[in-house]
């Protein structure tokens, strides 16, 4: 077989190909909380906490009691962007812990928590490390606890485990080899014969 120009553009190409999708993952995909998996204390519709926020809102916890919701997510979240949407209401602004979570042998088991004056707006925390070193699959449980005033949760949100674009590489790089394999076999047969 003789050493084709074509055919060395296309082993750089695969080559890049290949470096390229060895690249960390960079998609993201914004997840919603999708039900209370457990609630304690002092609370009030945990379930209006759930989705996008919407004016509708969970009440954790009062100025003399502490409570505690934990949301689950249907898909696992990275831990990263994990953010918070409250909403302005009456007595004291309560001092909120949160931590992230995975369900592992049948046990709910938590991360360190994470402290912020609770108050109203939309609050942001990266929680990827703490993920990671729980599930390496991510994690689908939020705890928010609070104590010393009523937080006012309008919705909860994260970042997915989105696919890492290795696998998406490999597959396009499949289908370019069969595409590829199949216009090699059509150039080596000839259209039409002649008896």
């Amino acid at each position: 077989m003789l050493w084709e120009p074509a055919l060395s553009r296309r082993l750089v190409a695969a080559v890049v190909l290949m470096v390229l999708s060895a690249a960390p993952a960079s998609a993201a995909t914004t997840v919603f909380a999708t039900s209370v998996f457990a609630t304690s204390g002092n609370t009030a519709n945990p379930g209006d906490g759930l989705g996008a926020a919407d004016t509708l809102f969970a009440r954790i916890g009062n100025a003399s009691r502490a409570g505690e919701v934990i949301y689950s997510f249907a898909d696992a979240l990275s831990g990263a962007s994990l953010q918070f949407t409250t909403v302005a209401g009456g007595g004291p602004a309560p001092t909120v812990f949160i931590s992230i979570g995975e369900i592992i042998a049948g046990v709910a088991v938590y991360s360190a928590e994470t402290s912020f004056a609770g108050g109203v707006g939309v609050f942001t925390f990266d929680f990827t490390a703490r993920c990671a070193l729980i599930s390496a699959a991510g994690c689908s449980l939020v705890r928010v606890r609070t104590v010393g005033g009523a937080l006012r949760l309008d919705g909860i949100s994260g970042v997915g485990a989105a696919p890492e674009p290795a696998a998406w590489a490999l597959m396009v790089m499949g289908f370019g080899a069969v595409a590829w394999r199949l216009k090699r076999q059509r150039r080596s047969k000839p259209a039409f014969t002649i008896a």
